[in-house]
């Protein structure tokens, strides 16, 4: 009996005279290591990219190594806030200024600083809670997945836990009436790195968890401030972020151009 197989899509059979070849023949005495290494070929190429997140193929080994053997994995509540998709993208292609924003206008998240590192690398440090660096591992039409590599610690900074996160974003703008919002669900995957770690798991998950959900609502709270002020008032917000001095020339340049900001508006209030 002829059984057929499957590998990802490519169906392949045991059946040695499939391709005109027969078992005794000289052609199916070469054709075999041919063939072996071919199906080989097929393994390898089709294992290659096998992760997706939100239909995003997730090829970075670091990415990948999380999600396909991950320690925690979380769906989180969407989040909603005023804006719209180009003002979101807008921001999260600077991800140094957002976080100076988000530092100035929602005080619970001064200690948290992002330093361009190069190469799309940015470090994140907030006062040794949490330490590493996020890079952005592949985006799409509104869709973006980031890792963050490094450690945090908990408990007064008893707990110190290192390991990897990648949290994957798809957002969408929505209308009602002549107000734009921006909804975001967000998804992640935590690895954590210490194997003793996994032994006592089901101890450690709830405190993970409400980590967590603190960190989102945190950043959240941050995201709706800072899009809401953008949004509703991009030139009072412009007068303030020029008297911070973390902001750089060219940030103020291409947040005029984005938001339209002119020359009255700069100079209105000193």
């Amino acid at each position: 009996m002829q059984a057929p197989y499957s590998l990802r899509g490519a169906r392949l059979s045991n059946d040695p005279s499939a391709d005109g070849c027969s078992p005794g023949s000289r052609s199916w005495r070469i054709g075999r290591p041919v063939r072996i290494i071919a199906l080989l070929l097929v393994v390898v190429t089709q294992a290659h990219g096998a992760s997706t997140l939100l239909g995003l193929s997730i090829t970075d080994p670091a990415a990948r190594e999380v999600v396909e053997g991950y320690t925690l994995a979380r769906q989180l509540k969407t989040i909603r806030f005023i804006g719209t998709l180009k003002t979101t993208d807008w921001m999260m292609d600077r991800p140094t200024f957002a976080a100076t924003l988000a530092r100035h206008l929602h005080p619970p998240l001064e200690p948290y600083h992002l330093t361009d590192k190069g190469n799309g690398v940015y470090a994140v440090d907030d006062q040794g809670a949490l330490r590493g660096s996020v890079r952005l591992v592949t985006r799409g039409a509104e869709r973006r997945v980031y890792i963050v590599e490094g450690q945090f610690r908990s408990l007064a900074h008893i707990l110190k836990l290192s390991g990897s996160m990648v949290f994957a974003l798809a957002y969408r703008e929505r209308w009602e009436g002549d107000e734009s919002y921006v909804e975001v669900d967000p998804q992640l995957f935590l690895r954590l790195d210490n194997v003793v770690v996994h032994g006592i798991l089901k101890v450690l998950a709830p405190l993970l968890h409400g980590i967590i959900d603190r960190r989102v609502a945190s950043l959240t709270e941050a995201a709706q401030i800072v899009s809401q002020r953008l949004t509703k008032d991009p030139g009072g917000l412009y007068r303030e972020i020029q008297t911070w001095p973390e902001v750089r020339p060219e940030d103020l340049t291409e947040y005029r151009q984005a938001f339209r900001i002119t020359p009255d508006v700069t100079k209105e209030g000193g």
